[in-house]
């Protein structure tokens, strides 16, 4: 039984096959081309291995199949030629090569199957698989196997280098292009007398296509594994990350616990500071009554001291207090121009100066605390007036804002006194800061407490000797969730507000 039509039969069902297999894939990708070009070398290599089927088991050498076989096979084995160096560019990533840069491979090829097709004697389809492979010695057949060879090994040369750059998955096919420059050299040899094998230019076809379609599986293995090696690298890290946070968090506790022991210890320097010099006066305002000479006049002046030192440690210390407790804003639809008016009115007293309330706003109702908030207005108005001394205008204006995508009512307390230069505003929220001989330095850092529990924002504008136009915005806020409260480390450093 001779062999060599059940290899031809086998080889071709398996080329149509992988045929099938590949305008399937394209069908539901159409962004692979690599899958389509596959598909026609598969159908090119297919008429090849028919033709060669065909003509081994022709009966004459001017059989009509057999001349028709030798044609086809012409047509499949060239038509083969620019889809393979097509797909192997493709598929090595070597560029997106349009139909003008492989016009001329594919114009080659069309004259070379044209002119075998058109112009190859009858005669020169023998019947037997030898003659017919052995007429293509003729100049148009050295030709065809000059382009044969030229394809295969511009193929196994594009996937060769993908695989050396680090293309791992291109294994498969640089082994069937392999296979496919082995069996074109050798049908070379056979063509030519020197070597007495078989053709086998359609089994190099076929390892070809099945290196082509072993590649996914190949490509699953090394992504799987790379897969593998990245979660290990993941866990490590993982790992390493656990560990660094733990870390971290420990000396960031380290860290909070130092601030805060800075912070205490700021504090108390300060209050030492603060409460040492009305001892020193109450010290030595006892010292003097002591003595058993002392007029009536400088007794009662003594025991002034002691009031006025005592109230100023008894202001001290609730100041401190009011400033360490918590804010806790009890909200009420409240009408901000009446709390204002109510503070101006207290204020009315004070020498030559001239008061006046603008209401520019539509709605002047704001969700807060009445008691809070007009803690915030009698300090600020208190702080205007002072500065203002005898004499003066103040101004207090409601208008409507917008911060943030925030709606609310801005209060722009504004004064013609002394206002402040750059360095007093740099430090006008710090607690104790003072510029006056009276104040204890808590009554702005209070007002701005109570200002960020309201969701707001205290501003200034002022420069020595032009006024101060001190601003304070309150969104109108809702009853039941209370405007959230300003970050302390938000506000900007050119914008706080006068000391007090």
């Amino acid at each position: 039984m001779d062999v060599l039509p059940t290899v031809l039969g086998a080889t071709d069902a398996t080329e149509l096959f992988g045929a099938l297999l590949f305008a399937n894939a394209f069908a539901r990708r159409r962004g692979d081309v690599e899958y389509g070009l596959a598909a026609l070398l598969c159908v090119a290599a297919a008429a090849h291995t028919t033709a060669a089927f065909v003509g081994v088991s022709a009966l004459g050498p001017h059989d009509a199949r057999g001349l028709v076989a030798s044609r086809l096979g012409v047509v499949g084995l060239l038509g083969a030629l620019p889809i393979l160096l097509h797909f192997a560019v493709l598929f090595t990533r070597a560029g997106r090569p349009g139909w003008r840069s492989l016009l001329p491979a594919y114009a080659i090829v069309t004259a070379l199957t044209a002119f075998e097709v058109l112009y190859r004697p009858a005669s020169a389809a023998g019947s037997a698989a030898g003659d017919r492979y052995a007429s293509w010695l003729t100049p148009n057949g050295i030709g065809t196997y000059v382009a044969v060879f030229v394809a295969a090994t511009a193929a196994l040369g594009l996937v060769a280098r993908a695989y050396l750059g680090g293309q791992r998955g291109t294994l498969p096919v640089v082994l069937g292009a392999t296979i496919l420059l082995a069996a074109v050299i050798n049908d070379v040899g056979v063509a030519v007398g020197a070597f007495s094998t078989a053709y086998l230019i359609d089994l190099g076809l076929a390892a070809f296509i099945v290196g082509i379609a072993t590649t996914p599986g190949a490509n699953y293995a090394i992504v799987a594994h790379e897969l593998e090696r990245r979660t290990d690298e993941l866990r490590t890290r993982t790992r390493e990350l656990r560990r660094s946070y733990e870390e971290l968090r420990a000396a960031q506790e380290e860290l909070v616990k130092k601030e805060q022991l800075a912070v205490v210890g700021e504090l108390a320097a300060v209050i030492a500071h603060e409460v040492r010099n009305p001892l020193a006066i109450i010290a030595n305002a006892g010292a003097g009554l002591r003595k058993q000479a002392i007029s009536r006049e400088d007794h009662d002046t003594l025991l002034a001291i002691l009031d006025e030192e005592t109230t100023r440690l008894n202001r001290l210390v609730t100041d401190l207090l009011r400033y360490a407790r918590p804010v806790n804003v009890q909200r009420s639809h409240l009408p901000l121009p009446d709390l204002l008016e109510r503070a101006l009115s207290l204020a009315n007293d004070k020498n030559k100066i001239q008061y006046e309330l603008r209401v520019e706003a539509r709605e002047g109702r704001i969700w807060g605390d009445a008691n809070l908030l007009r803690q915030v207005f009698d300090n600020l108005i208190d702080n205007a007036v002072q500065a203002m001394g005898t004499e003066g205008a103040l101004t207090v204006r409601v208008r409507s804002l917008s911060e943030g995508g925030v709606d609310g009512l801005a209060v722009d307390i504004i004064d013609t006194g002394e206002g402040m230069d750059t360095q007093v505003r740099s430090r006008a929220l710090d607690p104790f800061f003072t510029t006056r001989p009276s104040g204890t330095g808590l009554g702005l850092a209070i007002v701005d407490r109570i200002v960020d529990a309201h969701g707001g924002r205290l501003g200034i504008e002022s420069r020595a000797g032009e006024g101060t136009t001190v601003t304070v915005f309150l969104p109108h806020g809702v009853q039941t969730e209370p405007a959230p409260a300003r970050s302390r480390g938000s506000r900007p450093a050119s914008d706080p507000a006068r000391a007090g």
